[in-house]
Formats: C-alpha cells, structure tokens, sequence
C-alpha cells in the first residue's frame, strides 16, 4: 500500500501561501509514503521567453523564485517527513533547459542543472523516471506533470486516459483544474484525475480563469487506485477544505 500526495502548480513566487498551508495541514494529517514535488512548482518567470515585468526583477528576480520554493519545500519536509520525494517537471520547469538552450555558452554548467540550482540533495529530493517525467506505482497508477489541456474539467484526463490507452490510471497537473472520469476496461475500472492547483487562482495576465486550487490524495496497492480529490473554497479571508468529515482553514 502506498498513499501519495499530489501538491501541483504552485508556481512560485505566484504562489498561493495560503492554499499551500491548507494543503499541507490535510498532507501532515495523511501521512503520505510519496510527496510528489515540481509539477511548475517554480515558475521560471525571470527566464521565460515572453516580455517580462520590471518590477519582477526589483524584488529578487530569478534568486527570489528559487529561495521561495526551496523555502516552501522545507515546510513540505515538515509535513512529510516519512515521504520519499519524486520531482516532475513541468512545462515551467522546463524553461531552464529552453533557456540554456538558446545560451549554449552557460549549458554543460554543474551549477545551472536543475537538480544542482534547486539543491535536490539538501532538500531530500529526488528526479522521477524517464528524466523527470513520470513515477508509475504498483503498475497501476502513472503520476506526471501532464502537456494536454482541454477546456473543460476532467477533458485533460480523459485525454491523459487516452494517451495511455487506458491501461493504467493517471494523476496529473498542468490544467490548474479538479476532475476525474472513470473508464471500464477488460482488466478493471482505470481512472484519469486532474490535480487542482495551488498558485495564485487571479493573475494579471488573463481574465477569470476557469482554475481551482485543491489537493490530491492517492492510496496504491498491487489491485486498485482510490483518489480523495479536495478541492478549496474561501472563508471569509481563509482558504478552507473539507477532508474526511473535518473542515481544515489555513
């Protein structure tokens, strides 16, 4: 049996503190085996290829993104502390390499690889399979970031259903949006989930957008998958979410 916690897009700095704290009080209380980390947890703003924000630059820049996160992940630490640790990169993540890419004098740089520029060894961390894209659990869950969007919540994890030619059920993130669809199968009932998100839900650069922040639970064994989708809902100037009969604040 292995239960896992899904703690995805967090985007720093455009993060969420308070829906982090939130996720982390219903982590701490399930006591997972796996945390998952990265999944656009760093948002790689200062690097990206689109116009930027002077103002970015003038509260800490590229350095700022990278102490917050690391900082967040101590607290994660706190609230995981028997949980292996297994980074997904994200599309957002991924900025790095597009952006030594397009600067080969700075790639083969120990210091600007991922896993070395976010200290993994010092924060217990470790790369998922196939480069950092996917952990599968009991050959019956795959947990990645995800590259499919769709409009609609759970379209994305039908697709990522699909993708798998529903022979394994699918956690992912990428949609900063809940949902979940089952589909039956000459071995079992497989299912697709879409892991919410816990970054800042109003950003400047797009209107009302259709994201939810939220937590995902998952518990493997060799015969079946349970996910516990928990999605977050404003208290006044509280982020809260009902868990297992309990509403936790943050």
């Amino acid at each position: 049996m292995t239960k896992i916690t899904f703690p995805t897009d967090e985007h720093h700095p455009y993060a969420d503190m308070r829906a982090i704290e939130l996720a982390q009080k219903i982590t701490e209380v399930f006591n997972p085996d796996v945390r998952i980390a990265g999944s656009d947890g760093i948002d790689f703003y200062s690097i990206s290829s689109f116009n930027k924000d002077p103002n970015h630059f003038k509260y800490g820049g590229l350095q700022r993104e990278i102490t917050e996160w690391q900082d967040t992940q101590r607290a994660w630490m706190d609230a995981t502390p028997n949980a292996d640790v297994y980074f997904l990169i994200g599309n957002h993540e991924d900025r790095l390499k597009r952006y030594l890419w397009k600067n080969p004098e700075l790639y083969g740089l120990e210091v600007l690889e991922l896993e070395n520029l976010l200290d993994f060894e010092g924060l217990g961390i470790q790369m998922a399979d196939k480069k950092g894209l996917e952990v599968v659990f009991h050959d019956k869950l795959v947990v990645k970031h995800g590259n499919i969007v769709r409009k609609w919540s759970g379209y994305t994890a039908r697709a990522e259903l699909e993708k798998e030619t529903y022979d394994i059920s699918t956690l992912s993130g990428h949609t900063h949006r809940g949902g979940q669809v089952f589909q039956k199968t000459r071995h079992g009932v497989v299912s697709g989930v879409e892991g919410f998100c816990l970054c800042d839900i109003e950003p400047t650069y797009i209107s009302n957008p259709n994201w939810q922040q939220g937590l995902v639970l998952a518990t493997v064994n060799d015969n079946a998958v349970q996910f516990e989708l928990i999605p977050f809902y404003q208290k006044g100037q509280r982020k809260a979410a009902i868990w297992r009969g309990q509403e936790y604040t943050a």
